[in-house]
């Protein structure tokens, strides 16, 4: 058995691929996850478009081709994981993800036991 040392980015990044394990990658998923970021980005956009725009027009369509600029890419990495989320879901060893979705972890750090 070897001890993986997971950094807070990894770890975090296979608890959340834990989460999409039992019903698989949904667009419903990924909603429930980002919606208060897109509606800030929107309230930014709409404030931009009726506050900037009358008063600093170049200014005002700046952010909000920035607001939409950042919705779009976010777009197209869901649109990336959900073609790849096959491959990702054969990839990962789910039965070593288990203790991630309980929580369980080191005192100093995320382990990930993991037997060659």
């Amino acid at each position: 058995m070897v001890t993986i040392k997971l950094t807070r980015l990894q770890y975090k990044a296979l608890k959340i691929y834990r989460r999409y394990d039992p019903n698989g990658f949904t667009a419903r998923q990924v909603f429930r996850i980002c919606w208060k970021q897109w509606l800030l980005m929107a309230a930014l956009a709409l404030f931009s478009y009726f506050f900037l725009v009358p008063g600093f027009p170049a200014l005002g369509w700046l952010y909000v081709g920035i607001c939409g600029g950042a919705l779009l890419r976010d777009f197209g990495y869901y649109q990336v994981a959900f073609r790849m989320w096959p491959v990702t879901k054969q990839i990962l060893d789910w039965k070593q993800l288990s203790p991630i979705r309980a929580g369980v972890h080191g005192r100093f750090g995320h382990n990930l036991i993991h037997e060659l």
